[in-house]
This record gives structure tokens, C-alpha cells and sequence, in this order.
């Protein structure tokens, strides 16, 4: 029987096996860490994918037109506008392969949000669910009882419960968030915005109002709120500042410079003197050509020939134009202007111009 010899050679790598051991173990450690990590970012990607498909929480009937010949992105684009979809490329995947969007009919549509997208997409396959509703038009500069008139007059709702909600209604939008003051009239004056709109026969003041305040939401909030910044004024007093823009300017070419002459008034601490706010303190929905002095002297938080900054909120609903004149004022020193009497207006710097261009122009 041979005798085995162990040999250092041996030995050496006895011991080298034993040493690789626990670096197998390592290793495997660190594939389970991988392999766990990996499951928890396909888990992730589900999950955040499964949320892209669900619906916004946005609640309330909204009414969409579907253009002839719109794209599959303008339709994506549009849905998620009015917070109808949370994504459009997951409305996009979606009908690439459970829908056909070329069968998508253009035409008017009134959606109960939220809406899951099968039922969406069988919606715009099957076509308009309405002949585009009641149509509404919001001019620029209309105040809230005027807009409420025009929906009372086409059978949309009562003008005393329209009214009754833009006072007391809780609206979720961002641009909401401010502490009313007990002087002003309205808490939505300003934030309906000057549009055409559809609505069906049997919309609610909610849905009604719901649908102006997310139009504002879509054209105007993000504008006004970056243009607020650095200026020393918030969003809202911006927008304040635009509704007498709006209701003092005629012409467009004038509205930068009429808000350059109000920001002049504001650093200096001088009384803006707008006729325009008197007939908002007075009360009337269609404003007069002219004030008179008896009437400028009428005891109200909205008289600006009486209080010096601004009025307790807005005096109208601005158009877009109007905001972006004081988002972008033109610089001047200017400090009155008188008007011509063709919509135009005469600037000045001094007040002994002014007085000149008063008697030039007939005052």
C-alpha cells in the first residue's frame, strides 16, 4: 500500500481553497443585493407607468372640440389641457394598442371627469356625445354680474346662485390660495377668463365656473405668476393692477404704457386716480364714458382718487393682453394721461401738462 505524502505544494493549496469560500459567499450576497434592487426598479417603473394610465383626480363635466383632421397628439395635447388624461404618452401607448385613433370623430364633447381610458377612447370612436352645447362668449374687461347675466340670459343657471358660488364656492386652484380681503366683492372677479365657451344645456354653476377657472389656469396662472417675480408685487395684485389696465385702455398699443404710468404712480406712493375703479365702487356692470367729480368723491375701498395703492381685488376680468402689459410694462416717465376722445391717449410727465392737455382736449 503507497504511503501519501503531503507536500507544502499541497498544503498551499488546501489553504487557498479554503480563502476562495468566502468570496463565492460575497459574491453571491452582492447578485441577491442586485437582483433585489433590480425587482425593486421594474416594481418602480410598474408602478409609476400604472399611475400614468389611471385618470387626473380633476372631478366636473368639461366640454373639448376635436378639430377635423387633428392629430393623435393635438387630441392627447387637448385631453391633458383640461386634465382629462394624466399623461399623453400614456394616452398616446394606450390607443396604439387598445384603440384605433384614426376612428377618433371630431366634433364636441362633454366628458364626466375622471374618465378611465376605455371609456374614453369608446367616447371619441363613437363620436360628439353633444352639438357643442350652449355657446357662451366672456369679452375682455366684463365684470362678474355682467358674466353672470350673459349665462342667466341663455339658459345656463340663475344669475343669484352664479353669483352666490364666485362668492362662497371652494375652488381648488392654485391661484386661489390668498387671503380674501373683507372689502372685496368677489372672490373670482378677475379669474374668469375671456373666451368662447360650449356648455351644455344642463351644466351646473360648478361646472360652469369650474370650466372658466381651469382656462385661466391654462392661459394665464403660470404667465402671471413668473412675471410676478422680482417686480415687488404678487400674482394677484398683478392681476388687479391688469383689470384697470384693461378697463382705462382702448387701444392694445397703449396698455404697456398706460401700466408703465400706473407702476410710476405705485413707487411713488401717488394716487392712481382711475375712473374706471369708480364705476366698479359704484356698482355698474356696463361702465359710463365719464365720471363725474360729485362721483369721485363716493366713500369706497375701490375710489383710488380717495385711497393710494391698489383696489381690494379686481375690477373686472382682464383679457390676456392686459396682463401681459403689466407683466411687461414700457418704461417712461410719464405720470398722467388724458383721453383723446378717438381711443387714443395723451401722456404726460408733469401735471401743468396734464392741466394743458385736459383743456386741449376738452375737459
Amino acid at each position: 500500500m503507497k504511503k501519501k505524502y503531503i507536500t507544502n505544494n499541497n498544503l498551499n493549496t488546501g489553504k487557498r481553497s479554503l480563502r476562495s469560500k468566502p468570496r463565492k459567499r460575497k459574491n453571491s450576497n452582492v447578485k441577491i443585493a442586485l437582483i433585489f434592487i433590480l425587482l425593486f426598479a421594474i416594481v418602480a417603473l410598474l408602478t409609476t407607468s400604472c399611475s400614468a394610465f389611471s385618470p387626473p383626480k380633476e372631478s366636473g363635466e368639461v366640454m373639448i372640440t376635436i378639430e377635423e383632421g387633428a392629430s393623435l397628439n393635438q387630441i392627447a395635447e387637448i385631453l391633458q389641457e383640461n386634465k382629462v388624461i394624466k399623461s399623453e404618452n400614456a394616452f398616446k401607448i394606450y390607443c396604439k394598442i387598445f384603440s384605433d385613433s384614426s376612428q377618433f370623430k371630431a366634433g364636441g364633447y362633454l366628458i364626466s371627469r375622471p374618465i378611465e381610458l376605455k371609456e374614453l377612447t369608446q367616447l371619441l370612436e363613437k363620436g360628439s356625445n353633444t352639438d357643442q352645447g350652449i355657446k357662451i362668449t366672456i369679452p375682455e374687461g366684463y365684470v362678474l354680474t355682467q358674466i353672470a347675466t350673459i349665462l342667466e340670459e341663455n339658459g345656463l343657471g340663475d344669475k343669484a346662485g352664479f353669483l352666490e358660488l364666485a362668492e362662497e364656492g371652494d375652488f381648488d386652484y392654485e391661484f386661489l390660495d390668498f387671503e380674501k380681503s373683507p372689502q372685496m366683492r368677489y372672490k373670482l372677479e378677475g379669474f374668469i377668463y375671456p373666451e368662447t365657451y360650449y356648455f351644455d344645456a344642463k351644466a351646473s354653476n360648478e361646472t360652469i365656473i369650474k370650466t372658466f377657472l381651469s382656462e385661466f389656469d391654462k392661459q394665464v396662472w403660470q404667465k402671471l405668476k413668473s412675471g410676478a417675480n422680482g417686480k415687488g408685487y404678487s400674482p394677484f395684485e398683478m392681476l388687479t393692477l391688469a383689470s384697470i389696465v384693461e378697463k382705462e385702455a382702448v387701444l392694445d398699443s397703449e396698455r404697456a404704457k398706460i401700466a408703465g404710468v400706473f407702476y410710476n404712480r405705485l413707487k411713488i406712493n401717488m394716487k392712481l386716480e382711475s375712473c374706471a375703479t369708480i364705476q366698479y365702487a359704484l356698482g355698474r356692470e356696463k361702465f359710463a364714458t365719464v365720471v363725474t367729480i360729485e362721483e369721485t368723491q363716493i366713500d369706497s375701498p375701490y375710489n383710488l382718487y380717495k385711497n393710494t395703492g391698489l383696489t381690494p381685488g379686481p375690477i373686472c376680468n382682464p383679457g390676456l393682453k392686459s396682463i401681459e402689459a403689466v407683466i411687461n410694462p414700457e418704461s417712461s416717465e410719464f405720470l398722467f394721461f388724458v383721453a383723446k376722445g378717438d381711443g387714443s391717449h395723451h401722456f404726460s410727465k408733469t401735471y401743468e401738462e396734464h392741466l394743458q392737455a385736459q383743456q386741449q382736449y376738452g375737459y
